[in-house]
C-alpha cells in the first residue's frame, strides 16, 4: 500500500483566514509598550511590562486572532526589552498568531539577517516589511510560504501623500502601482498589505487591485480610523480579509487592578463591531 505524499502547508493568507473565521475574530491587538502608562500597582520597569503583557495576552488570546508587538518599543528598553519581545512568543504560544511589526527592508543580504531575526529568533508568524526597495531587496522576507509578510503600502499618517500619493505617468497613484506589483510577487500565497484605517477610500482602492491579499488596517481608535467603513471597503472572498489592529485605545483601556479585563472588554467591543460591519 502506497501513501500519498505529504501536502505542503497552505500559504499564510489561507491560514489567517481559517483561524480568523474559526475564532470569529478579525482583530489584532497591538502591544506597543509605554512604561509610563503601565497601570497602577505595576512598576514602570521591564518586569512591570512583562507582568502587564502576560496578563493582557492571557485575557485576550481567545478573542483576538493576532497580537502585534512593534519592535522599536522593545528595542528602546535595551537587552531586557529584546528578551521580553522574544518571550512574547512563548506567552502567546499557539493561542493566537504573533505578527511582529518592524517594517524592515534593505538590500538582500541585510534582509536575510532581518528574516533570521524575525522568523528564526522571534519566531514570528507574520511580519511587516517595507517594499519600496524592490523585489530583490525583500525576497528573503517573503520566501517562506507559512510565514506572512504584510507590505507597508498606504500609511495612516497625514504626510504619507507626499510620496505614496504621487501620480505616475498614467495618472495612477504610486501606491496602487506598487500594489499591483505585490500581487505579482504573491506566488506563495503569503503576502498582505498595510493600509491605514484612516483612509477607507484607499482601502477600497487597494482591495480592487489586490483581490486575493489580506489587509492589515492600523489607525483605528487613537488615530481616528473608521472601523466600519474600513471593514466594508476591505473584505473580499477568502483569503482577502481585513485584519483590524486595536492599538492604544484598547491596550491602555484600564489603569487599575482590573486592567486586563478592561482591555478584553474593549477588544470584544471592537470584535463585535467588525462582525456587524461585515454583515451590513
Amino acid at each position: 500500500m502506497t501513501t500519498a505524499p505529504d501536502r505542503p502547508p497552505p500559504g499564510f493568507s489561507a491560514r489567517l483566514w481559517e483561524e480568523a473565521e474559526t475564532k470569529q475574530s478579525w482583530l489584532c491587538l497591538g502591544l506597543d509598550l509605554d512604561l509610563a502608562r503601565l497601570p497602577i500597582g505595576l512598576p514602570p520597569t521591564v518586569d512591570g511590562a512583562r507582568r502587564f503583557l502576560y496578563a493582557v495576552v492571557d485575557a485576550c488570546a481567545d478573542v483576538v486572532v493576532a497580537f502585534k508587538p512593534n519592535v522599536p518599543f522593545y528595542l528602546a528598553l535595551g537587552p531586557d526589552g529584546l528578551r521580553l519581545l522574544r518571550d512574547l512568543r512563548d506567552a502567546v504560544g499557539d493561542r493566537a498568531l504573533l505578527l511582529v511589526d518592524n517594517k524592515v527592508g534593505d538590500v538582500a543580504d541585510t534582509s536575510e539577517r532581518y528574516a533570521a531575526f524575525l522568523f528564526d529568533y522571534l519566531q514570528a508568524d507574520a511580519i511587516t516589511f517595507n517594499p519600496w526597495g524592490g523585489r530583490d531587496a525583500i525576497q528573503p522576507l517573503i520566501e517562506r510560504p507559512e510565514r506572512g509578510a504584510f507590505a507597508w503600502l498606504r500609511s495612516s499618517n497625514p504626510g504619507a501623500d507626499v510620496l505614496q500619493g504621487l501620480q505616475t505617468a498614467s495618472s495612477e497613484p504610486v501606491y496602487t502601482r506598487l500594489a499591483r506589483r505585490l500581487v505579482e510577487w504573491n506566488e506563495l500565497g503569503n503576502l498582505g498589505v498595510v493600509v491605514g484605517a484612516t483612509r477607507p477610500d484607499d482601502v477600497a482602492t487597494v482591495r480592487e487591485v489586490t483581490p486575493g491579499l489580506p489587509i492589515l488596517a492600523p489607525g483605528v481608535g487613537a488615530q481616528g480610523g473608521a472601523l466600519e467603513a474600513t471593514v466594508r471597503a476591505g473584505f473580499g472572498p477568502a483569503p482577502a480579509g481585513v485584519l483590524v489592529n486595536a492599538g492604544r485605545s484598547a491596550l491602555w483601556a484600564g489603569d487599575g487592578p482590573d486592567y486586563a479585563q478592561a482591555v478584553r472588554a474593549k477588544v470584544e467591543e471592537m470584535r463585535t463591531a467588525i462582525e456587524a460591519a461585515r454583515r451590513s
